[in-house]
């Protein structure tokens, strides 16, 4: 499993849509995977309630996932807006449990994000906060990637996808 991340509007379910599309290999959305275990649904907002818990979710949702023996991406996040939109890490335990075999994080100009927010979720999100959302991501996953000793991949916009591909291929197990 590649673990495909980004802050809200990054562009990580149009990624993944297209790895499906050319390459025919299956695409999963944390945050589906959690609903759907937990029969609830998540906010607009983004505000998650739970965080911890809900990993807990995912983890079950990927053991069954991982024996079909398939090839698959996981499109998540390193950090969330708690109920009260503080930037909150997803506890550490959670990658050591999934086991991904590397990391792509999908970055892009918080300008596009906010754009993409405002389009996809009727939000206003600021500049700053987008900013300072995208730079704890970006920490944490690299964090992350290291105290895993996994391949990380930080793509820095449309213009990098067909490298995150390129590196999804060559890792993909």
């Amino acid at each position: 499993m590649i673990f495909v991340s980004g802050i809200h509007g990054a562009g990580k379910s149009y990624f993944c849509d297209l790895v499906k599309e050319q390459l025919h290999i299956d695409a999963y959305q944390s945050s589906k995977l959690i609903s759907e275990r937990k029969h609830e649904e998540f906010n607009n907002n983004k505000r998650v309630l739970g965080i911890d818990s809900n990993q807990d979710y995912l983890i079950q949702a990927v053991q069954e996932l991982n024996s079909l023996g398939k090839p698959y991406l996981l499109d998540g996040h390193f950090c969330l807006l708690d109920q009260d939109g503080k930037i909150t890490r997803i506890p550490k335990q959670a990658y050591i449990d999934l086991k991904p075999h590397a990391i792509i994080l999908l970055t892009e100009k918080p300008k596009i994000i906010i754009d993409r927010r405002k389009i996809r979720d009727g939000l206003d999100v600021e500049i700053a906060r987008t900013e300072k959302f995208q730079e704890e991501e970006i920490r944490y996953s690299k964090e992350i990637a290291l105290e895993l000793g996994i391949p990380l991949y930080i793509s820095t916009g449309m213009d990098t996808i067909g490298e995150a591909i390129k590196f999804m291929i060559a890792h993909i197990k």
